[in-house]
């Protein structure tokens, strides 16, 4: 029986790998990982960040330069997430997070269901 199931296991692993989506997201992952504007759009938002969270720990009772950092920070956000690069990564990251909350739904349901009703007896 542990061995079918690792069999099994093996298949599943190998059958994801090969999906479409996996493979369109990890080739995604490396344009992304060598584009220098995403590189540099992504660098802006860290430091916009960095300066948001020195801002509230230092600055905490001035809510003009609070105000600033976040909308430093947002638009920095912002010009990252619109990038077609990034866009693209995002839609295709939900469409593999989708697939794989399908597989766990699948895999687990009997489990989660069966868990539910040992609970629902005490």
């Amino acid at each position: 029986m542990n061995e079918q199931i690792l069999n099994k296991c093996q298949l599943l692993k190998e059958a994801i790998e090969k999906d479409p989506r996996i493979l369109l997201l990890n080739q995604l992952e490396k344009e992304i990982e060598n584009n220098e504007e995403v590189m540099v759009l992504s660098y802006k938002k860290d430091v916009a960040l960095a300066n948001y969270e020195d801002v509230i720990k230092y600055f905490k009772d001035d809510q003009d330069k609070i105000q600033k950092a976040q909308k430093l920070l947002a638009e920095s956000k912002y010009n990252l997430d619109i990038h077609p690069l990034v866009k693209q990564y995002n839609k295709a990251y939900l469409e593999v997070k989708l697939m794989y909350e399908e597989i766990n739904n699948q895999l687990f349901y009997i489990f989660r269901t069966h868990h539910k009703n040992c609970e629902n007896k005490s």
